[in-house]
Order: structure tokens, then sequence, then C-alpha cells
């Protein structure tokens, strides 16, 4: 039916307002999108089912943009996406007095349906806004029902996306906060990434943690000189115990846990590359006893913001795809320069093999082994984590789970991807911890003018967005107010 419809002319409602016509083009009729008498006291009628403390719309027609301006009036603190079905379409209505002044509006954001996706991830942020209410002028989905359908859809799908990532950021967000601090305070004396090199003529063994590892030690040991190793954090300690010495581990895992995998000797031959939002008390660890540790920067915003601050990138920027180690070991390989011939993976399983989740000589192992007794063995421990979430069947030896699935994929995509070394050419500058301590001192503070009146586009606020995550719905202020006083301290 919306294929039949589409703006015809701007007519004078009887109140003056003036409101858009849709002409049928078989037919020729044409139908009001607003009452022809009063099409504001339809608005408030309309606005009258709207809840005071939701803080972001998304509003389905955008027509004469009364039903809007009535949303803004009663949630002033709320931000609307307002959808319509064509970049045509907003131009024509654009003449409206009412959508004029709309669109002067910052809390107001107009998409056409093909920009819906873009629009709701830059401008709809879970951890400070909540949930997002979805409201449709009930005319305008009578039109253009497919179109509505459409923009439905294309909703929930980017809604579903963003929840994936906010369910992360609110389990870490204070964690990473604390986290990056305290390395950034450190930054000045890790090792410049310019500075680094490998004979990339080798081959970049990459050393995930999976039982599969224990099959190809021997192949690894035997011809070490092969191989130029970058092992994750979990595997490395797998590996000392084999007696095969890593050239560089990778660590991006926040949690106080992953201190457990450098609790042994630190070796100086050895790299260490921690991720900013990595648990600091391990890199402190190794700085202090070798000094040969670098930090990259995985896409949290205020690590971003920091390599960035002084207009040049300090930190390499590693991806670690949907959030793996292993992903991330691979980047860096890629930044030294290993061509995707040249890397080749050991352990990256993202399965249970044979009742064993991870490798032998894991700090899981003498972990588990130390808990044992008679009644509870270390098998029973190996148990319950894997099957603390639903489990899908591989074959008779082999179980994994969603989320390891997950990571497999997110893996093949990224060695599939054209972006081979995002890091190559790049001149990183070098870190001062006290001036970025100054510009994001002032750059957050020109961030909240009040706590009402915030720059939501600023950079300096996306570094709070994983701390509001934590703190939850309509937190930005407080986690203001937290990282202030958190930054003078550090």
């Amino acid at each position: 039916m919306d294929s039949e419809y589409s703006y015809s002319q701007i007519i004078e409602a009887k109140d003056g307002s003036k409101i858009p016509l849709c002409r049928n083009s078989s037919g020729g009729s044409e139908c009001s999108l607003h009452s022809k008498y009063n099409p504001v006291r339809e608005a408030e009628a309309f606005s009258q089912t709207v809840d005071s403390e939701c803080l972001f719309f998304v509003v389905l027609g955008l027509s004469g943009g009364y039903h809007i301006e009535k949303i803004i009036e009663k949630c002033p603190k709320a931000k609307i996406l307002a959808v319509e079905v064509s970049e045509a379409a907003i131009d024509f209505l654009s003449q409206i007095p009412c959508v004029k002044t709309i669109m002067r509006n910052r809390r107001v954001i107009v998409s056409d349906i093909k920009s819906i996706k873009e629009k709701l991830l830059s401008s709809y942020k879970p951890a400070v806004h909540g949930n997002l209410t979805i409201l449709s002028l009930r005319q305008w989905e009578s039109l253009f029902p497919d179109k509505a359908a459409e923009a439905r859809e294309k909703i929930t799908e980017t809604i579903r996306l963003l929840a994936s990532d906010y369910s992360v950021q609110s389990h870490f967000g204070l964690i990473w906060q604390k986290n990056i601090f305290n390395n950034l305070s450190m930054a000045e004396k890790a090792q410049s990434f310019q500075k680094l090199h490998a004979d990339t003529k080798k081959t970049a063994a990459i050393i995930a943690a999976g039982p599969s590892l224990c099959e190809h030690i021997s192949e690894l040991r035997e011809n070490r000189q092969k191989y130029f190793i970058i092992a994750t954090d979990t595997a490395w300690s797998a590996l000392n115990k084999e007696k095969i010495k890593s050239d560089a581990v990778v660590s991006i895992d926040g949690q106080m846990i992953s201190h457990q995998h450098f609790i042994e000797e630190i070796p100086e031959e050895t790299l260490f590359v921690f991720d900013l939002c990595a648990n600091s008390c391990a890199a402190r660890k190794v700085l202090e006893k070798t000094g040969n540790l670098v930090f990259v920067e995985s896409g949290h915003p205020l690590a971003q913001y920091a390599s960035l601050y002084a207009g040049r990138p300090t930190f390499a920027h590693v991806d670690s795809g949907s959030g793996t180690v292993t992903i991330a070991a691979a980047n860096f390989a890629r930044s030294l320069g290993f061509q995707n011939d040249r890397i080749t993976f050991f352990g990256a399983d993202f399965s249970y093999l044979g009742g064993r989740p991870y490798a032998r000589g894991t700090y899981l192992e003498g972990q588990f082994h130390s808990k044992s007794t008679r009644l509870a063995g270390a098998d029973n421990f190996y148990s319950r984590l894997m099957y603390r979430t639903p489990t899908i069947r591989l074959s008779q030896d082999s179980i994994t789970t969603e989320i390891l699935q997950a990571y497999k994929n997110s893996l093949k995509e990224f060695m599939e991807s054209k972006n081979l070394n995002s890091n190559a050419g790049r001149n990183f500058g070098l870190f001062n911890f006290k001036d970025f301590k100054s510009n994001y001192y002032k750059d957050l503070s020109k961030t909240f003018r009040s706590e009402d009146d915030i720059d939501e586009a600023s950079p300096a606020f996306l570094t709070l967005l994983p701390l509001c995550a934590k703190l939850g719905k309509g937190s930005a202020f407080l986690a203001y107010l937290k990282v202030l006083r958190y930054t003078e301290r550090v």
C-alpha cells in the first residue's frame, strides 16, 4: 500500500497549523496525516500515552511534527529519532514551521529508513538513555505499512547489536575504567610500539590455550626457530611448563584473576603486550621486573581518547573482534608486518575436547587440582566450567557453546578482512600522563555544562559510557563526578 502514497501538498488546518497530505497515485485521493481541525490538540492526546521517564524515543512518522513537539515538551531530557520514508520526504516536510523548529532542536535526530541503523548507533546510548521506546503516528503507519515494518526490523536488529555490547560493558565498565587510568600512569615507562620489530620471514605462531595445543607441543619445540611465537596469556604458562619460550605474550583481560597468569618468573627476552584495559597489577609486575612491556588499545573510548588526545596516535590499535585474546594476538602479528600466509594458529579450538576446556599447564590446572578431593576431583571442576551454559555437541569427543562459536566466526571474519595492518606506517607519539590528565579534565568540564546540559557527541563524554553501563540509566553526571575525582588521585 505504501508504494501508492507519497507526500503531495501542504495545507492549512482550521486552527491555522500547516499539515501535509499524501496522495494515492492510482486513485488520486488525498489523506491527511494530522487532524484537519486542530492537529495540536490531537498531538497533545498522542503525548498523553508517553512515559515521561523515558529518555529515548524512536518515532515512526515525522509528518507535520506536532506529535514530536509535544513529546519534547513532556520529556525535555529525552532524545528523539524521527523516521521518515525518504530524504525527499524530509526535504518536503521541512517547509512546515513546526518541522523546521524540531529539526533545529539538538535533541532531535531526523532519519530516513535507509539510515536508521547508522543514526541509532551514533545517538542511542543504552548506558545513558536506558530502554528505548518506539512510537508510531497511526495514520503514517497505515499509509506506509511496508516502510513501517522495514523500520521496525532495522531498529530491532540494531538494538540486538547494542544489547550484546551493553551487557559486557555493564559487567566490566568499572574494572576497565580503573585499569586504564592505572596503566596510563605507567605508560611513559613502557616501550614505544614504533620500536618493535620481528623477523617476518618466520611464521607467526598464535598460541591459544585450547586442549589441542598439547598435540602440537612437539612441533613447536622441534621447529622453534621457524616460529615467532605470540602466546595468549592463558597459553603462556602452558608453554613455560613445556620449556618453550614465547617471543611475545598478549593480554586483554581486565579481571584480577588474569594476574594469576603472571605469578611465574617474568623472562627478560619476552615482550608483553597489554591492552590498556588489561589487569594493571599484572602490567606493573612486568614493568618492574623487565620493562619489556608495550601498551595497546582495543577500542575502549577512554583508551582511544588517551591515544589521540595530543593529535596523533600514541598507542597502536589492536582489534580483539568479539572480545577474544586470540584475535588480539593475530592482530598484533599483522601489526608487526606478518601477512596472512605467515600466520598460523595452535590451540584455537573454540570448543571443549576430550572433557577438557583448556590445554595442560594453564593456571586452572593447578587451581583445580589443589581443590580436588576424593569425592570431588579436578574433573568435577572442569565439568562445572564447561557446562555452566548450554552446550552444542560437535562430535562424540567435542562440544562447544554459542559464545565460543561467535568467537570462532569473529576470528574467521578477521582473517578474511582486507585491513591487514592498520598500524603500518603510523607515526606514534610519546605519551605524557600529566598532559593527558590536564586535557581530559578540561574536555570533561566543557562537556558537562550542567547536570542536564551535556554534549553527548563529545569524545570526552564517550569515554564514560562503559562506566555508565555499570552505574545504570541516567548515571552520566555521576560517572563524570567519579572520574573527575579519580583523575585527580591517580
